[in-house]
């Protein structure tokens, strides 16, 4: 922030907010911003119960992807340093509760504990004007420069208050999809009517207004992903849908938001949320040939996938690039709402227009004969 003085020219700068990682600790891979062009169709989610969740809608919002490193890595694993993380998890309440009966045979020694995975992927979500960390996930099981030499590829997009990123899992060889939505909070069904409303704050601030609630699930792919992507239209009613270009297999993939919905059950849905939309829960995505927006073109290496608005609703322009190839699609995510299909009877229809307006010509001069008829 700078502030000037009136009296004089000087003036003085001071720091509002900073965010600051450790070099020796972790190393940044990757940022994301939000898009500036995004519309954003409706400010709240509605539920099956006709109640409201509100989203999280930030425009200062940044994505800050890190990744350990070796001096990290000897201080999670050593005995003597650790982490606060650790601590806090060795501090809980203990008990005095004996072990059953054939836990273990006479002079056995008990199994050692599990060892507790390393994360080596770290995803902060941070505000770019107070410098907060609104929130931080890890991840296990990752490439990262302490235990590969292979550079880290962890594409990340932004839209509205969605944050979808993937990287590659060593452990279950694939690749995880990792989905994070922020909201403020919620409205009940019956918290806004016509003589009451919900007190809420009329104004932004980065520096006051409290955390959101972010919710998390992560999906299994079994395609390397080199880049996200997502939908744009010219008013946000359509369906989005976030596209990957999975490099080397030549594929620009799109997929339905609804399939990434970090809220979606893991058991049966009930009857609310089915009202809604979603889908039982299920760890993997399969690729289905529908979903290949590409078709037979193979588009290798795309590291940036680009989308803007058409001039219609239902249709949006996506440009994917970086590698040696260059893809550029039309295609409409809820379908041609409100354009007429090629296979349209353009012909029929001109003949049924041009039969009415001969009956309705017709049956006016009869009228008109009658009233003549009428008045003589």
């Amino acid at each position: 922030k700078l502030s000037t003085d009136d009296s004089s020219l000087s003036g003085k700068v001071e720091v509002v907010g900073e965010t600051v990682f450790d070099p020796s600790m972790e190393k940044i891979i990757n940022i994301a911003y939000p898009q500036r062009n995004e519309v954003v169709q409706s400010p709240a989610t509605i539920l099956g119960d006709d109640s409201l969740l509100l989203k999280y809608l930030n425009p200062h919002l940044c994505v800050v992807v890190t990744e350990a490193t070796t001096k990290y890595m000897e201080n999670f694993e050593s005995n003597d340093q650790k982490t606060a993380f650790q601590k806090a998890l060795e501090s809980g309440p203990k008990t005095n509760a004996k072990k059953p009966l054939g836990a273990t045979k006479p002079g056995e020694t008990a199994p050692s504990k599990i060892a507790t995975p390393t994360p080596t992927l770290f995803i902060n979500v941070i505000d770019t004007i107070s410098g907060r960390v609104l929130h931080r996930v890890s991840h296990s099981h990752t490439f990262s420069g302490a235990t590969s030499s292979s550079p880290s590829t962890v594409p990340v997009s932004i839209s509205e208050n969605w944050i979808v990123y993937a990287f590659p899992n060593t452990k279950s060889r694939r690749t995880e999809v990792g989905v994070l939505t922020l909201h403020e909070g919620m409205i009940d069904k019956h918290g806004i009517t016509a003589f009451s409303s919900p007190e809420q704050l009329l104004t932004f601030s980065s520096m006051s207004s409290p955390k959101p609630i972010v919710l998390s699930k992560t999906y299994g792919v079994n395609y390397p992903v080199t880049a996200i992507g997502v939908t744009n239209t010219k008013g946000g009613i359509s369906s989005k849908n976030f596209i990957f270009a999975t490099g080397i297999d030549g594929k620009v993939v799109r997929i339905d938001r609804r399939l990434l919905d970090p809220r979606r059950p893991s058991g049966e849905p009930k009857k609310t949320e089915k009202k809604e939309g979603l889908m039982q829960y299920g760890p993997l995505i399969p690729l289905a040939p529908v979903t290949v927006a590409s078709y037979s073109n193979h588009v290798e290496d795309a590291s940036y996938i680009i989308s803007t608005c058409a001039n219609l609703e239902s249709q949006t322009l996506v440009l994917a690039l970086g590698g040696p190839d260059v893809f550029f699609s039309r295609f409409a995510p809820s379908k041609g709402f409100d354009s007429l299909p090629e296979s349209f009877n353009k012909l029929l229809i001109v003949m049924v227009i041009l039969a009415l307006f001969m009956v309705l010509r017709t049956a006016k001069n009869v009228g008109d004969s009658r009233s003549l008829k009428l008045f003589w």
